[in-house]
């Protein structure tokens, strides 16, 4: 089994592995643990070839590509009513392809607004506001910044795309419509954090230097999901919340992942990787990878518990799924982040137009995806 998990997300599936293990002697669990972008080449490079995995946890995004190139399986009939009873009905949708379900869902993933408690009292109810308090603890001189987040990364960039209106494909859901008004109104508001208000960290940042920022007490916001939690020091007083609104009564709306656990086309141990597939899934191991992994899981029953139904950062994750919008399954969807990216990371840190750099991606992304469907 491949996967992309660190620090609590890794430990809690580490229990959970070694539970099984400790307690099989004819069939184990061996696992892999390797970078996300890394983990989707060397998935599409070794299934083909007969190598490979059995099974691999990832987002749903990629469930219509990988489907459609042959390198996942459809689960069948093991995946019975009753049992998805077990989860999330929004977490179970993305994971139908061609009418067939791929996998079963872990947990799901949205961005939230973290803030550091020792800096911040009370999180900000708009954007408005958080560029104001954001402004008090830039001081570039000090590499400290008021907000931050990965803004040349279409995923972290949905918020303002779809807050504003925006979107990836037209209503069939196959043909990309990137360059529309309100695209543009989503990048330019990316575009102003950085170059008019300049709250933004200078230069794309990742993921690693945003968690050291958030430790160090050198930005008192940031924009991350459900797995930053294991990531955050244990002595930094932290809080949750929904992402502001662009205005009054208008969210900021973040993409909806669902993780799942998806078996390869070329398996040869389908029965075996089933049976995991139903332990992992379970609402048992889902309290474990909740407790220990600081999942938001997919299964409904544990937040049927007191300690979790009522835990304040729990509840925040449930709310924004509400607004979130799941991330589109298309197998064309491949063909749109390179592009969107490009685009991001021209105009944030450019001098290209919003509407330049947006005609550019959609150009590209069309021809991209006339490539692949030939």
């Amino acid at each position: 089994m491949w996967h992309s998990y660190r620090d609590a997300e890794r430990a809690g599936l580490d229990e959970l592995v070694g539970h099984w293990n400790k307690n099989h002697d004819k069939l184990k669990i061996e696992t892999l643990a390797v970078p996300a972008d890394a983990l989707i080449d060397k998935f599409q490079v070794a299934v083909p070839n007969g190598n490979g995995p059995d099974l691999i946890i990832f987002a749903h995004d990629k469930i219509g590509v990988w489907a459609k190139d042959g390198l996942i399986a459809p689960l069948g009939e093991s995946v019975t009513p009753a049992k998805l009873k077990r989860f999330l009905p929004q977490t179970v949708k993305p994971l139908v392809f061609d009418k067939a379900i791929f996998g079963l869902p872990l947990a799901y993933k949205t961005l939230v607004l973290f803030y550091n408690k020792k800096l911040v009292r009370e999180p900000p109810k708009t954007l408005n506001q958080l560029i104001e308090v954001a402004k008090g603890f830039t001081k570039p001189d000090s590499e400290a910044f008021g907000l931050a987040y990965e803004a040349a990364n279409l995923y972290f960039h949905a918020p303002f795309l779809l807050g504003a209106g925006g979107g990836i494909f037209d209503d069939s859901g196959r043909i990309p419509k990137l360059d529309t008004p309100q695209a543009a109104k989503g990048l330019s508001i990316a575009r102003d954090l950085y170059k008019t208000h300049k709250i933004l960290p200078q230069g794309s940042v990742s993921g690693f230097v945003i968690t050291s920022m958030f430790n160090d007490g050198k930005v008192p916001f940031v924009l991350q999901g459900p797995w930053f939690m294991g990531e955050i020091d244990k002595g930094v007083e932290f809080g949750v919340a929904l992402l502001p609104e662009l205005e009054a009564g208008v969210p900021l709306r973040p993409f909806l992942g669902s993780e799942a656990l998806m078996l390869s086309k070329k398996t040869t141990n389908a029965p075996a990787a089933l049976r995991i597939i139903d332990y992992l899934t379970s609402d048992e191991a889902a309290i474990t990878r909740l407790q220990t992994g600081k999942q938001m899981v997919a299964n409904i029953k544990p937040y049927e518990l007191p300690k979790f139904g009522d835990d304040p950062f729990i509840k925040i994750f449930r709310a924004q799924a509400e607004l979130a919008v799941p991330m589109p399954a298309a197998a064309e969807m491949a063909a749109i982040w390179n592009p969107y990216n490009t685009a991001l990371q021209k105009v944030i840190y450019g001098d290209t137009t919003p509407e330049e750099a947006l005609a550019e991606a959609q150009k590209r992304a069309a021809e991209d995806i006339v490539k692949m469907q030939k």
